[in-house]
């Protein structure tokens, strides 16, 4: 009976084993930051170049190129439409450095083409013209807003004014959540060596420059700042330099796909 007496006596004497638990504030604190980065890193641009006609313009897509003013070409498939998802598309939404924030599988790119012009990538295809070049560009976020800047030499942006019959144009889309007429499917093209491949023989909408250059409204086609730059009417010094103020938003997806 003493020896129980004294083995009790020795168990209660141990330490007691203690655990930590995180709090679950501690990890909603996290996952809040988590979501907070993720929704910065899309954002629009709007041009600031005080006195002047594109001071406030905001940065569209339309017909396979970047303008200012006007408005923003998407396109959400039928199928997609009849089940109510498609994105809102009506605006040109940046995620990064150089992607576009859309639904579309594989993404959509923005490059240089050699013309100094920017523009992007089609819809299921990693294709470049030759002589096309992704960036460098570099997003900032910042509050209330932040810069989106094209970083090689001699670095910045410029808006050249749009020569001959740019109208207000018209949508005619029949797909909800698209802003712009049904695209016309165009042959994959052939690539080079010194671009990427078409990812799929999917057969894409057309991203070939608008046969009216700024039918979507937009007046002010953007260019990289290239001194060498193949502007519109030929005369880079017609061209407006401009900053890129970068408008951070808490959206999923832009578009399905921009075209």
């Amino acid at each position: 009976m003493n020896l129980l007496t004294l083995l009790l006596t020795a168990l209660s004497l141990l330490p007691t084993p203690s655990y930590t638990q995180e709090s679950s504030s501690s990890s909603s604190s996290s996952s809040s930051s988590d979501e907070d980065t993720s929704s910065t890193s899309s954002f629009t641009v709007t041009a600031y170049r005080s006195n002047s006609p594109i001071n406030n313009l905001a940065l569209t897509i339309f017909s396979g190129r970047f303008y200012l003013g006007g408005r923003t070409s998407s396109y959400c498939p039928p199928g997609v439409a009849s089940e109510g998802e498609c994105p809102p598309g009506n605006e040109t939404i940046i995620i990064g450095d150089n992607g576009l924030s859309v639904s579309v599988p594989g993404g959509q790119q923005i490059y240089i083409l050699s013309t100094g012009a920017l523009s992007f990538t089609a819809p299921h295809s990693s294709y470049m013209p030759p002589g096309s070049s992704t960036g460098p560009f570099s997003y900032t976020p910042g509050t209330p807003y932040g810069s989106w800047n094209y970083t090689g030499s001699p670095g910045g942006f410029i808006a050249c004014p749009v020569k001959g019959g740019a109208g207000g144009g018209s949508s005619s889309s029949s797909v909800p959540g698209g802003s712009s007429s049904t695209p016309k499917p165009s042959s994959t093209p052939t690539p080079s060596k010194h671009s990427g491949t078409p990812s799929s023989s999917y057969v894409s909408p057309s991203v070939s420059p608008s046969a009216t250059p700024g039918a979507g409204g937009g007046r002010w086609i953007v260019y990289v700042n290239w001194k060498n730059a193949t502007v519109p009417g030929g005369n880079v010094n017609e061209c407006l330099g401009f900053g890129a103020r970068a408008w951070g938003k808490n959206a999923s997806v832009g578009a399905w796909e921009y075209i």
